[in-house]
């Protein structure tokens, strides 16, 4: 347990004062978490470093300046700290956008071609899976660190893999992946099949397989069409029930590299699936082959039609109290992050988030997670939101452009200008502290470690 408090500076704390000006709230006293309550896990693939994730001591955030880099070598001992273990790196385990982290502190990651399927001309032509290929995942021991290869690449034709630690793919790459605590197992979008695969947390079997849209026949290397192509994913459990949220792409949008859409908008859709008492899909499965299809009620649709310009959502997370965040990948300035608030049978808008201050602060990199706030060694639970992002602070530059994860106020944020970006946390988390090499684009996905802190309203 960490006992000593970090010393917080003035400007710190004028900000954690007024973080809940939305709505009260108040700190939880008697909560210290363990480490590595709080830390956070991205992943990156940048050509001026060698790791491709990164974990980040965070959970002492009265420790960050405001407004500017957290991840500041001048800052000295104040630093994040940064922890890459041995085999995070590009030659080991590749390529890699997907993070879960399991009840046993245990950190996954997965493959993934996303950086070069958004940028195929520049700055990243080319993909680089590591030892487990297009469709590994990776399990680390966060006290070890040590890294094993938890689900390697099976031959895209063998559709089925199920009683194996194998998915199959040609070189199309993971969309994401989440863990289900409730039920210790890990679930993948797979972008080669349009299919779910649900795998066991301790060993990375292939317990089952859920294809809730349509079912190719005759598999053939490559992305699936859009309407298959399943990104996102994450888990609810409400009123002791289990669901896995998957994010849907409908129609394709083409981005540009430097800033928007090029005109041709897509969509996408949220759905769910309910989990039985023993963590298994609530599906019609087709004989005795552990594969499970849609069946008239299933999968149900919770949000038609997802507003932004960008067709991909790559993350979903949900916070202890079931509001669900959603961030869009695409275009580096017209990707957004969302949130929405159940409300009986419906989704409603929640709080607004802006990541960056270029354009109109939808500057999204593709990861959301909630985190706790800490205020002199309180915390209250779930009141950060952290989202990777691109410009975090163009409006605000003072030589050194922003490009890593953003920490926002979880009642939400203004569209940010010079002066409001001064309310956030930034980790830049590209190693570069200049404007001439930023890399855009370069940026993946986060994950925070969960604490024991209670549950707030939020």
């Amino acid at each position: 347990m960490k006992k000593s408090i970090i010393k917080i500076s003035g400007i710190a704390m004028l900000l954690l004062s007024t973080s809940c000006s939305k709505e009260s709230c108040s700190y939880v006293t008697e909560c210290v978490p363990n480490e590595p309550e709080g830390f956070m896990v991205n992943t990156m693939n940048m050509d001026n470093i060698s790791n491709t994730a990164a974990i980040y001591k965070t959970t002492f955030t009265s420790n960050a300046p405001i407004g500017s880099d957290w991840n500041d070598l001048s800052l000295g001992t104040n630093k994040v700290v940064e922890v890459i273990p041995t085999r995070w790196n590009k030659s080991d385990i590749g390529q890699v956008f997907g993070i879960a982290i399991d009840d046993n502190n245990g950190i996954y990651l997965s493959a993934s071609k996303l950086y070069n399927i958004d940028y195929p001309v520049v700055p990243f032509t080319s993909s680089s899976f590591g030892t487990a290929g297009s469709a590994g995942i990776y399990k680390t021991d966060v006290v070890s660190l040590s890294t094993i290869d938890f689900v390697t690449t099976e031959n895209f034709l063998n559709t089925n893999t199920v009683g194996r630690a194998k998915i199959p793919n040609a070189d199309t790459g993971l969309g994401n992946i989440a863990f289900d605590k409730k039920n210790n197992q890990l679930f993948a979008t797979n972008l080669e099949d349009g299919r779910i695969y649900r795998i066991d947390g301790t060993t990375g079997i292939v317990k089952s397989i859920y294809d809730p849209f349509v079912q190719e026949l005759t598999p053939s290397a490559g992305m699936v069409a859009a309407g298959e192509q399943l990104w996102g994913i994450g888990i609810l459990e409400k009123n002791n029930k289990t669901y896995v949220f998957f994010a849907r792409t409908l129609t394709e949008s083409i981005p540009s590299f430097l800033n928007s859409f090029n005109g041709i908008t897509g969509t996408k859709s949220i759905y769910s699936i309910e989990l039985d008492s023993s963590g298994e899909f609530l599906a019609n499965e087709i004989g005795s082959t552990k594969l499970f299809v849609d069946s008239s009620s299933q999968p149900k649709l919770e949000i038609a039609n997802v507003p932004g310009t960008q067709a991909k959502i790559t993350d979903i997370a949900f916070s202890c109290s079931g509001r669900m965040l959603l961030a869009e990948r695409g275009a580096p300035h017209d990707s957004k992050v969302l949130e929405y608030i159940n409300s009986g049978s419906s989704w409603i808008v929640g709080s607004m988030f802006y990541t960056g201050d270029y354009l109109t602060g939808d500057n999204s990199a593709g990861g959301v997670d909630y985190g706790d706030r800490e205020n002199l060694g309180s915390f209250v639970k779930d009141d950060v939101v952290w989202a990777t992002a691109n410009a975090m602070n163009y409006a605000n530059n003072t030589g050194v452009l922003l490009y890593g994860v953003q920490g926002m106020s979880s009642s939400g944020n203004s569209p940010i200008t010079s002066a409001n970006t001064l309310t956030d946390l930034f980790i830049d988390y590209d190693h570069v502290y200049n404007n001439s090499g930023t890399i855009k684009g370069g940026h993946g996905d986060v994950e925070i470690f969960d604490s024991s802190c209670p549950c707030n309203k939020r």
